[in-house]
């Protein structure tokens, strides 16, 4: 399906309005160092790319609405309340980011973690209507957040709505990788989860030159004897399984080199250890093509920023905020939430 005619924010949608802002609040969080943190050991966020690529429509908000009320969930709370993840040190980044004053206003306000309540993820109407009932028009700009919630699939159907900048994006990017991909096209899949990426990878396969797979999925598909098609490309793990061997690399970099365009999602090893640095060397040859690049997943994010590659993919490449969302977009050609802005 080619068509995706969704509602984007504009000025006129928001004018003097409050926004109900759904935000991509799902961050990685840590134990802070320093002097940020509290006596009870405070967590504070070590990876901000899915914050920061909300930004501008946040800004838009503001500019242009009379209040607006950010929202959205972190982690998994199961529809309890979970002291370490609060929305506090996302409050912490507003205030970096200078918004302290809009905040100290009232003008802009942020709500608790969603998933606190377990309405949420019921999607129970009741618990939408009260959300609508804060606001005038909703906006949706959290593109990771993809599974149907009361916060993204029923609330917009009871307010004018709209995608923010960055979600319109992500689909515009993804919808022309499903429908129209440059060629010489080349997939990478890493990460874990066989079962999950299966479709994934067969969609791929019908559209790209070489679908090339690193990282747990390796063993998966070889324990699991998964039937893949002949231009999936698995990859050979090194002496103790945690990544794809140096002869891996070699033989994929010429394919990766003369690529058109390339669509990577998940690790090819374990990156967070150093001596496993093969995700990093695959990264450098796809950086280093002439290819139109498009990056996602937290933990690919997580394995360039650890490199210090983050910048260079943020100027080169389009980083999607969302792993799942960006595999589920690219397999079914929409998402729930995409349906709930129409």
């Amino acid at each position: 399906m080619g068509d995706i005619s969704m509602q984007v924010i504009t000025q006129d949608l928001i004018s003097g309005k409050k926004v109900l802002l759904r935000y991509d609040i799902d961050v990685a969080l840590g134990k802070g160092t320093g002097d940020r943190v509290q006596a009870e050991g405070t967590l504070r966020i070590t990876e901000d790319y899915k914050l920061k690529a909300g930004l501008e429509t946040l800004k838009l908000c503001l500019e242009h609405g009379s209040n607006v009320i950010m929202m959205g969930h972190i982690g998994r709370p199961n529809g309890k309340v979970v002291h370490e993840l609060s929305v506090e040190p996302i409050r912490q980044w507003l205030v970096d980011q200078g918004y302290g004053a809009n905040l100290g206003s009232g003008r802009l306000s942020l709500l608790e973690n969603f998933r606190f309540d377990r309405r949420e993820e019921a999607c129970d109407p009741n618990y939408a209507q009260e959300l609508a009932s804060m606001g005038d028009v909703y906006i949706n700009e959290a593109f990771s957040a993809h599974r149907p919630s009361a916060s993204i699939t029923v609330l917009p159907t009871l307010l004018p709505h709209g995608a923010g900048l960055h979600f319109a994006e992500e689909v515009k990017t993804l919808i022309e990788i499903r429908n129209n991909p440059k060629k010489p096209f080349i997939a990478i899949m890493g990460g874990a989860k066989v079962t999950d990426k299966l479709l994934v990878i067969k969609i791929l396969a019908e559209k790209a030159d070489a679908v090339l797979i690193g990282g747990k999925l390796v063993a998966e598909i070889k324990n699991e004897q998964v039937e893949l098609p002949k231009n999936v490309m698995v990859g050979k793990l090194n002496e103790d399984g945690f990544d794809i061997a140096e002869e891996t690399v070699a033989s994929w970099s010429g394919l990766i080199s003369k690529a058109a365009m390339i669509v990577w999602n998940g690790p090819l090893g374990k990156f967070e250890e150093e001596k496993y640095n093969q995700t990093e060397n695959v990264a450098k040859i796809v950086l280093q093509s002439n290819a139109k690049i498009v990056i996602g997943g937290g933990d690919i994010i997580a394995a360039f920023n650890q490199y210090g590659l983050l910048p260079q993919a943020e100027s080169k490449a389009f980083v999607s905020v969302g792993g799942g969302a960006m595999l589920k977009l690219i397999s079914d050609g929409t998402l729930p939430t995409i349906e709930a802005l129409k």
